[in-house]
């Protein structure tokens, strides 16, 4: 009878610890077109604090998530994207090229400003 107790009672304490645990999201940024890395992408999680950039290989890891975030994905000459977090423990996003480039380039010199088209 002793030993049901002390199962029951470890299985009470073990309980809320597993409640509280975190989700972590392991994923990869590549281009579209080539499959290459994005180094240096931001991943945001929307309404936190929560963000990571991606490392030379295009990797990142978020911690904290919930059920239901929605997490934005960008980078300079790339269209955003945002998915929701359902659980998942690694994602490869496939980021598109913007649409609209940068047409032209503006550069200043210390006393005036010179358009290169």
């Amino acid at each position: 009878m002793k030993t049901i107790y002390k199962k029951l009672l470890f299985l009470m304490v073990l309980l809320p610890f597993s409640m509280l645990a975190q989700n972590t999201l392991n994923g990869v940024i590549v281009d579209a077109k080539t499959n290459d890395p994005v180094p240096g992408a931001n991943v945001i999680v929307k309404g936190t604090q929560n963000s990571a950039s991606t490392d030379f290989d295009g990797k990142f890891r978020l911690d904290n998530l919930k059920n239901g975030d929605k997490i934005s994905f960008s980078f300079l000459g790339y269209a955003d994207q945002e998915i929701s977090f359902n659980g998942q423990k690694t994602i490869t996003i496939k980021m598109q090229e913007e649409a609209n480039l940068l047409q032209e380039v503006v550069v200043q010199i210390g006393y005036g400003t010179v358009k290169k088209k």
